[in-house]
């Protein structure tokens, strides 16, 4: 046993552990005093942790090459799972996210995040010393599909990130700015179509953005709560399981997208300083291993990893603070959901492989 903790230890950065592994408890202490019956839901993160863990050390020990050659079956996959939500989804409140498989609930779109930069890395990979403007336009049209795909559940949300990764990808493959300012002026001149075609209650919440107390008891409502949430924490907070707005359910979501919320009312501005700093101290690290690997596949992949982990930790935190709309997201590493905590770890295991085996993927 010694020994297999040992080679543990070899396998993992130690440094990106241990603040992955403070995350994860911070975030179980919060759930478990988010409310009053919380005994399935701590028992079920349990579960979900020991799974991600699982996967995640099965990933640092493996070379990357496997996952490599791998990556285009895994990417189709996640693709046939998206259009199987569109048929046969499980709804709730008015969308259809995941596919149930007896007692798990599968949500493809979080697998996404992982499996489309994976796709387009392994596209910069094979063409690297060819890489031209039809590479782009190939690795555009795989990011396509499945933003597509997420939108029609509708995740608006979920879609911007798994963009967000694949396009940065892009980016550092050095497309031309020319292209980039291009883009630009079209995505600005289209905004009045995709507004148009945006749901009303997607259209609710970037004007609620605005002003959240014009509708106090409709989209503003989420935004309000965690609002009085946060402030109401203080200085050094209320308390573990001591947070009103939380126990008396005028925080909705309060396990999922907006935990972060009964941590500031729980732990107060001291506690905020505290998550804050761990956060960055991952992202921080996360790109200090990207700087080290060897190839163009370890690179573009760690990057848009890490950005991805900081567009959904930003995202979040700035969506109950009322600074951008409300969009479903969960807070990485934080929020109960199954496949939201193991794709986390997921991601960090990739790239603890990835560091592990640069010099034999170099090579």
């Amino acid at each position: 046993m010694l020994k297999i903790f040992q080679e543990f230890l070899k396998r993992v950065d130690v440094p990106l552990f241990t603040l992955m592994v403070l995350i994860i408890i911070l975030g179980f202490v919060t759930l478990s005093g988010s409310n009053f019956d919380t005994s399935q839901i701590i028992l079920s993160q349990i579960l979900n942790i020991f799974v991600g863990l699982l996967i995640f050390t099965i990933l640092i020990f493996t070379n990357p090459k496997i996952l490599f050659g791998y990556t285009p079956l895994l990417f189709f996959i996640s693709l046939f799972l998206l259009v199987l939500v569109h048929f046969f989804g499980v709804e709730s409140n008015g969308a259809k996210r995941w596919l149930a498989f007896g007692f798990i609930n599968l949500q493809p779109s979080e697998l996404t995040k992982i499996t489309l930069p994976l796709m387009i890395a392994w596209l910069y990979q094979n063409y690297q010393n060819k890489i031209s403007i039809l590479t782009h336009f190939i690795a555009s049209f795989l990011i396509f599909f499945p933003v597509y795909l997420v939108l029609l559940q509708p995740d608006l949300g979920t879609s911007i990130m798994i963009a967000l990764s694949g396009l940065l990808i892009i980016f550092l493959a050095g497309i031309s700015w020319k292209l980039i300012l291009s883009s630009i002026i079209i995505l600005t001149l289209s905004s009045p179509i995709i507004w148009i075609n945006l749901y009303d209650y997607q259209k609710g919440r970037i004007l609620n953005m605005l002003d959240p107390f014009k509708d106090p008891l409709g989209t503003g409502y989420h935004t309000i709560q965690s609002m009085i949430a946060i402030g109401s924490g203080g200085t050094f907070g209320k308390g573990w399981g001591e947070g009103s707005q939380t126990n008396l359910n005028f925080l909705p979501e309060a396990n999922t997208d907006f935990i972060f919320a009964v941590y500031a009312e729980e732990f107060g501005f001291f506690g905020v300083c505290i998550i804050f700093t761990l956060f960055l101290l991952l992202i921080y690290r996360i790109f200090i291993l990207a700087n080290d690997m060897q190839d163009t596949f370890s690179k573009l992949l760690t990057v848009s990893l890490g950005v991805s982990i900081f567009a959904a930790i930003f995202v979040n935190i700035a969506m109950i603070s009322g600074l951008v709309p409300v969009v479903g997201l969960p807070l990485p590493f934080m929020s109960y959901g199954g496949t939201s905590m193991v794709v986390s770890l997921i991601s960090i295991g990739i790239i603890m492989s990835l560091n592990n085996h640069k010099t034999l993927i170099a090579n």
